[in-house]
């Protein structure tokens, strides 16, 4: 019950300081940039995933950075987490209740759209007549879907650990988009130098157990895409890594003098 009054709570406050009409718009806009703008197809677009994996493998990142950005550090700022945790309520049913919330805001949302967007797109003949471009088996878009989703996970817990330390709610953004660069074509490339340096150049010449570190970066997630051992790893993975974040959080946050002092 506490735990589903901390989710309550957060679904309030974010509708009072308007954040969760922002998420959903910013979701929303970017199907619209993808089906609608010249954000998509590039030169080098085999199919449609192309378009709207590039687009998603950055803007999930920037959703849950915004979501998540002031989860602890907004708190104190506002004077509220100090009252807050002087409820019958432990540090860790707070943190955990606030990563939940964020993801019942993100995640049916992006997924329904995503989803809406492949039909759209083929009942449409957006991907025919606008794009030239084959629409990829439903498997491949549910599997692009499912790696964007867990990718908006991973980058909302980072958030919140990041959230625990910073000085500002700015601050924590900023450090938050730092952490981007895996998911930016910058880490794409810094990605192909190192293989090029070691003599990779392609991912099924990577060892397994290196693949699990590369699961943060999107150059290896697009393959991930089509291979179903690699898509395992990535997801499993990427999860793990979020579980890991969590749960550092957690023991961390539980031990924190929490006074806020500019």
């Amino acid at each position: 019950m506490k735990f589903l009054a901390v989710v309550h709570r957060e679904f309030q406050e974010h509708m009072r300081n308007r954040k969760l009409i922002f998420l959903l718009m910013v979701i929303f806009g970017g199907i619209i940039m993808a089906l609608y703008t010249e954000v998509g197809p590039t030169a080098n677009s085999t199919n449609v995933i192309d378009p709207f994996f590039e687009l998603f493998a950055v803007l999930c990142p920037i959703i849950g950075i915004f979501a998540a950005m002031d989860s602890v550090v907004g708190e104190k700022e506002k004077g509220t987490l100090e009252l807050i945790l002087s409820k019958p309520i432990s540090r860790g049913t707070l943190l955990y209740g606030k990563f939940v919330t964020y993801l019942l805001i993100i995640l049916p949302l992006l997924i329904i759209e995503l989803v809406a967007a492949y039909y759209w797109s083929e009942a449409s003949g957006l991907s025919a007549l606008r794009w030239h471009l084959a629409m990829p088996p439903l498997s491949h878009w549910m599997s692009m879907v499912a790696i964007v989703a867990t990718v908006a996970m991973y980058y909302t817990a980072l958030t919140i650990f990041i959230s625990l330390f910073a000085r500002s709610t700015a601050v924590a953004g900023l450090i938050g988009i730092l952490f981007m660069t895996p998911a930016h074509p910058v880490g794409g490339e810094f990605l192909r130098l190192i293989g090029l340096f070691f003599g990779i150049e392609s991912f099924t010449q990577v060892p397994m157990p290196i693949k699990f570190a590369l699961s943060i970066f999107s150059k290896y997630q697009k393959f991930a895409i089509t291979s179903p051992v690699d898509f395992a790893i990535c997801i499993f993975s990427l999860l793990a890594i979020t579980a890991f974040i969590l749960f550092i959080s957690g023991q961390i946050f539980e031990r924190q003098n929490i006074t806020f002092r500019l």
